[in-house]
Formats: structure tokens, sequence, C-alpha cells
């Protein structure tokens, strides 16, 4: 605790020290940086840089499909899955005139699903971060689906090994739709308990040969909602030049 208070002085007096030399003192941008390590651009108030939600995961391998083997036996049945997938709370409903019935995109930085299983990570493309392909999809008691709750990333990073993923998602459903009141989009983890379909998933396939594919099932055991601790600073170029030429603050801020 002590390190990291003398590292936000430190880094504070460097940040004066860099806006006098820059005469940059008056920018009126606020950003935000959590422990996530994404930077979020806040015009309007500081209490909308609390929108960003981090679910955080762990998963059990329930069964893996590769015919071909093209993850090479990394990945096993009862392997342990770790996560994690970051949204907006504040994103409105793209199809409102559907009752029952919500989908909100999140395509846009820093939204993103990833997943790492055995040494593989699978990811959203942040390649393009205004153009991401990531959504929550919502059913309130939407007749034969009941309940659902889906998260699905279908524009992602390829492997290291040059594998293409087709698709990350997690479903849970609950037919008897007794989990949810309405559509909107949940501010908190889901209570696995009280879903009885739990699902996540990735597909994917050899780009030189998309019909040589792999799928890997999973089952949710533990969603948390991530704390999040706010620094904030009046400029972010200012930042992130403090944090490549000064690498001991990373440290010193728990980044």
């Amino acid at each position: 605790m002590k390190n990291k208070i003398i590292g936000i002085l430190v880094c504070m007096l460097l940040i004066v020290t860099a806006f006098t030399a820059t005469g940059a003192l008056n920018v009126k941008n606020t950003y935000s940086l959590n422990e996530n390590n994404y930077i979020h651009l806040n015009q309007n108030n500081l209490a909308d840089s609390h929108n960003f939600i981090t679910i955080s995961i762990v998963a059990k391998v329930t069964s893996v499909v590769d015919t071909n083997n093209l993850l090479g036996g990394s990945i096993k049945v009862d392997d342990k899955i770790t996560g994690k997938y970051i949204y907006d709370s504040l994103v409105e409903d793209f199809y409102p005139g559907i009752p029952d019935y919500s989908i909100y995109m999140m395509n846009f930085s820093p939204c993103i699903f990833q997943v790492k299983a055995g040494n593989l990570v699978f990811k959203t493309n942040q390649t393009n971060p205004d153009n991401l392909n990531f959504y929550i999809e919502i059913f309130d008691n939407y007749g034969y689906f009941g309940d659902v709750y889906y998260v699905l990333s279908f524009n992602n990073m390829p492997l290291s090994n040059g594998l293409i993923v087709r698709y990350i998602y997690w479903s849970l459903q609950d037919q008897n739709s007794t989990v949810l009141s309405d559509d909107s989009l949940p501010t908190t983890a889901p209570i696995l308990s009280k879903w009885n379909i739990n699902e996540l998933g990735i597909t994917g396939y050899d780009p030189s040969n998309p019909a040589k594919e792999y799928q890997i099932t999973a089952e949710v055991t533990k969603a948390t909602k991530s704390r999040t601790r706010d620094i904030y600073f009046s400029t972010l170029p200012i930042l992130n030049w403090l944090l490549e030429r000064f690498p001991i603050l990373k440290h010193l801020l728990g980044l």
C-alpha cells in the first residue's frame, strides 16, 4: 500500500511536470484507468466512467471435438478455462421494438470477450477498437427459449498457431422463465445456480482448409463482477507517455 501511494505521488508529480513542459494544462477531456488496464474517454461526467463492467469467469472443459488434431492435444476434458468479458452497461437495446427480447451491441473499445484454455488465448479482435463484433443478447420469457443470457464474440483474433477462432460464446438458459424479470442488460454477474443450461463454447477452423474444425465446450463454474478502481487523469497522451517511459510506475500503481 505504501509503495502504491508513493507511486501515485510520483506519477502526479511527473504529470504536472509534463503538463508544464507541454502547455497541456488546459486540456478539458477526462479519462479513467481501471484495474483491467483499459482506457475510457469520458466527455461528460466522471460518474460515467463507471459504466464499464467486467465479469470474470472460471469454467471446466466438458468436451473437445478436434478430429484433425488442430489443437495438438493442448486442451483436454476437465481442463480449467479462465476468462472475462467487458461491456458498457449503458448501451441501448438494438431492437427496442421487440418485446421481451434485447440485443446489446458492444462494438467499441474496451469491450472484449477473452478466455484462456491450456496455452491458447481466444479473444475479440480489437485491431479496430471502433468496430468490434461482440454483443450480449437477453430473452425474457420468450416463448420456447424462456429466459436466456447469451454473450457472443464473432470477430476474433487468430490463435498464436494461426488457427481461426470463429465464435466465443457463453449461453445461459432457463426454459421455466424464472430467472429474469425483463430484457434489460444486467449489471451484475449471472447467478449460475439459477440457470439449468450453462455452456461456454469456442469454435474455429484451419484457415487453409475450413472443413477442418475444432470445438470446445465447457461449463462455467464461477462468475464474478470485478471490482474497479478508477484513477482520473486530465489527458490520455500524457499518461501513456509516462507509463511507457517509466515502467516502474505500472508496478507501483499495480497496473
